[in-house]
């Protein structure tokens, strides 16, 4: 023998001590097949299995009968395989048919030209370090202020809820847990709660999704939810955490309705006096309320006093000429009052039809004006 060949069979040999010496993991070798080669004294406390009972069994044997039915064990050795490495956290079973929650680590071990030689497999127990992480998840799970939520990926079964989702939809725990959410009907959009499901099964979070969320009473709240994808208890979980945002939208809205008030003069004829800047998201409100006002109370003319506004960029200057067409095509004249010179300005950069509108110095000209409009309609529908 060579000295090349001696130094080799030291270093495998050290080696083989090393792998020996590691009782806290299971580390062997598996043919490509994934029939057992190797084992060690960490993978016979771990796993019950003496070297003599396990060589020549293929690896499956180490896995849960629902995993082995889905073909997991088949499934590793493909990726690691083709990826060179595969990784996972998940439940394993010992000899004796007990279970514990394992990481486990399969690289693929090839000859210089690529060919398979077989897999180096190696798993830990982390069954103590999950049941504390799992105590630790439940203590702030139930402690939470903002309502929670944990069900099963596979069929929205519900295995959780802490105290405030309950206070939230009005169910108390033991009539959610056990339960669908879409048999019980508690989320109102069933296919944006199937598009939530697809997201976080692939692997991808979902922040402040916005929804409708239906009570036992038969409420709508309108929520916000974040999800993501979780292990527990042996199964893949959706875990979610819901803001109710009703109230603030309610208040939202208020405060929008309130900033952009319409008013009626008289019957026929609406007022909207604006004060302070005007942007895109104030246009699109104003165009709301005002189409809704006019279809309502079947107005024939609207004064948009622009007094209290100063200055209209080009996009608000466009969409305050398209909610002009908008009501055009309602039936109703439009008056603008109190025109400043940098509306004027804005209005003429964009090329606004200015003959599509009346305009007057002042509010009290335009509410004359519009009586005006809706006197001469009247007579003409008269005659």
């Amino acid at each position: 023998m060579n000295q090349a060949s001696k130094r080799s069979l030291k270093i495998e040999d050290q080696l083989q001590l090393l792998v020996e010496s590691l009782k806290d993991y299971a580390i062997f070798m598996l043919d490509p097949e994934g029939k057992v080669a190797t084992w060690n004294q960490g993978a016979e406390r771990l796993k019950g299995y003496k070297a003599d009972e396990i060589r020549g069994q293929h690896f499956s044997i180490f896995y849960a009968p629902e995993d082995v039915e889905r073909g997991k064990p088949q499934h590793e050795l493909k990726v690691a395989a083709a990826e060179g490495h595969f990784e996972d956290e998940g439940w394993r079973v010992r000899k004796d048919g007990t279970r514990f929650w394992a990481n486990v680590v399969i690289n693929a071990i090839k000859d210089e030209r690529g060919q398979l030689y077989g897999f180096g497999k190696v798993t830990r127990d982390l069954t103590e370090r999950k049941w504390a992480m799992e105590a630790a998840f439940e203590k702030l799970f139930r402690a939470n202020p903002y309502p929670m939520v944990l069900t099963t990926l596979e069929d929205g079964r519900i295995l959780e809820v802490n105290e405030s989702f309950c206070k939230l939809t009005g169910y108390r725990a033991k009539e959610l847990i056990g339960q669908s959410v879409l048999a019980l009907g508690i989320w109102a959009q069933p296919e944006e709660l199937a598009r939530i499901v697809s997201e976080v099964s692939a692997g991808h979070p979902v922040r402040e999704q916005g929804g409708v969320l239906m009570t036992k009473a038969a409420q709508r709240r309108t929520v916000q939810l974040s999800a993501d994808k979780i292990e527990f208890g042996g199964n893949s979980c959706l875990f979610a955490t819901i803001l109710d945002v009703t109230e603030s939208r309610r208040l939202q809205a208020a405060i929008a309705e309130l900033s952009t008030p319409v008013l009626q003069a008289q019957e026929g004829l609406l007022v909207v006096p604006l004060i302070g800047p005007v942007d895109a998201a104030r246009v699109t409100q104003l165009r709301n309320q005002l189409l809704s006002n006019i279809h309502a109370q079947r107005a024939k003319a609207v004064v948009i006093d622009l007094t209290g506004v100063p200055k209209i960029d080009s996009e608000s200057a466009d969409d305050l000429m398209r909610t002009v067409e908008a009501v055009r095509l309602l039936g109703a004249s439009v008056i603008f009052a109190g025109v400043s010179l940098g509306i004027a300005d804005a209005l003429v950069r964009i090329g606004a039809k200015l003959s599509a509108v009346k305009t007057t110095a002042d509010l009290q000209n335009g509410l004359e004006e519009g009586k005006a409009l809706i006197a001469r309609a009247t007579s003409s529908g008269a005659g």
